[in-house]
Order: C-alpha cells, then structure tokens, then sequence
C-alpha cells in the first residue's frame, strides 16, 4: 500500500520546478537584454531627431564665409544682422532660399532679387551665395549648424567632431 503521507515527486511538479529554476536564473539576462533594446530604441530616436548636416562642416563654412559681416558666432555686427533668431523661426528650405539666391534678409522676395533692388544707402548686402561651391555643397551642414545655435544645442565655439 502508498505511503499517502509522503510527497512524491511527478513529472509535471519536475517540469514546473525545472522551468521556474529557469526562469530565475533568465530573469537578469532577459532584462539586460530589454534594457539594451531600450537603449538602442532611445539611441535612433535621437539620431533621427537630429538635424541632416554636419556642424563641424557648417561651422567651417559659417567662419570662412558668414562671420565677417555676421560675427564669429552668428550674433550680428554693425555690418549684418543676428541670425540666430532668424534661423530659428525659419525651415531648412526658406534658408536655403535666402542664402543662395536672395540677397538682404529683411526685404520681401520680389524686391530682393538684385543687389541693386535690394541695397539701401549705406546698408551692406548679403551676397547670393549659389555661385560659390564651398557654400552650395554644404547649405545643409551650415543650416544644422546655425540651427543647433539658434536652438542653444551648440555653444559659439567649434563643434566637437
């Protein structure tokens, strides 16, 4: 006759025992493994919230090109306007528009298809930048740039590379 008393051990108790040991001993590795997928996940989230271009490129095009007339950290001088607030209250698009082919910032677009329609006495006029290469190949790296600035993601100094 059984002893009804004692415990005896079944396959299935061996098979949830077995597979709750498993789980255990899982458990750190499995949340590793989330919490890399989550880093991951944040990772690209931010890369394609990131502005296309290059900063360090549109820092170099901003000084050799931008900063004699606009200083070297695109505040504005007596010679040519603060691009920072003007940056940030226009697209990548409208910018591109105004540095290649227009010429003074605060004139409407039909008056200031021309250096001679645009010009005020005694005022300096932007160039329209599309005949310069340096300029055109990197319009996009210069808009990140002084977007990062106008946003206050980027200090006035060199971007790190």
């Amino acid at each position: 006759m059984p002893n009804l008393n004692k415990p005896r051990l079944t396959f299935n108790r061996i098979r949830v025992f077995g597979g709750l040991a498993l789980a255990a001993a899982l458990l750190p590795t499995t949340s590793l493994a989330i919490e890399i997928l989550n880093q991951q996940g944040a990772k690209e989230i931010a890369e394609n919230a990131k502005l296309p271009g290059s900063l360090p490129s549109g820092w170099r095009v901003y000084q050799q090109r931008c900063a004699s007339c606009h200083g070297p950290a695109g505040e504005g001088s007596a010679k040519a306007p603060d691009l920072l607030p003007r940056v940030r209250e226009m697209g990548a698009e409208r910018f591109s528009n105004l540095v290649l082919k227009r010429y003074d910032w605060s004139a409407a677009p039909a008056a200031a298809s021309s250096p001679q329609a645009a010009a005020k006495p005694g005022q300096a006029v932007m160039p329209a930048w599309q005949g310069s290469p340096m300029v055109s190949a990197h319009i996009v790296d210069l808009y990140a740039y002084l977007s990062a600035r106008s946003e206050g993601s980027q200090g006035p100094g060199q971007p790190a590379p």
